[in-house]
């Protein structure tokens, strides 16, 4: 299996403990920061970094039975290894797309986030630190 990301080529990913491995067939068509605190719990993090894809072109290679489906709201359904406990994507926009955790791609996955979402419910000890357009929501 090829490592490579970049554009137009398939990005792979998986979970800590390798048992759940997927593919991404399209190119990712934005990534960005989500500041929102239900992204902060989920990831333990100051932010979510995801890229997205269109949800059908994302394809489970390895350990689909081991996914959980957590329904953050009716519009994001988090998918979780069971076994390891990784937030591997969630299925956003009404099914449409699907939102990668960068930090479970392999390798580079030819884009870079591009916005922060929620910036104005960030953590408070958190200083986001570049120039990217910072939303108080959803981007419009």
């Amino acid at each position: 299996m090829s490592q490579a990301c970049g554009v137009g080529a398939a990005a792979y990913g998986h979970c800590l403990c390798g048992a759940v491995q997927y593919t991404v067939a399209a190119p990712f068509e934005y990534a960005g920061y989500c500041h929102c605190p239900r992204c902060r719990l989920a990831t333990g993090s100051a932010c979510s970094v995801f890229a997205a894809a269109r949800a059908a072109a994302l394809r489970i290679d390895a350990g689909a039975e081991l996914l959980t489906i957590y329904p953050r709201n009716p519009d994001n359904l988090s998918h979780f290894c069971s076994r390891c406990g990784t937030l591997l994507y969630a299925v956003v926009r009404e099914g449409e797309y699907a939102h990668v955790q960068m930090g479970t791609l392999v390798a580079d996955p030819g884009i870079a986030p591009q916005f922060h979402l929620f910036a104005a419910q960030k953590a408070p000890w958190h200083a986001i630190g570049d120039q990217l357009p910072q939303f108080a929501g959803f981007a419009p």
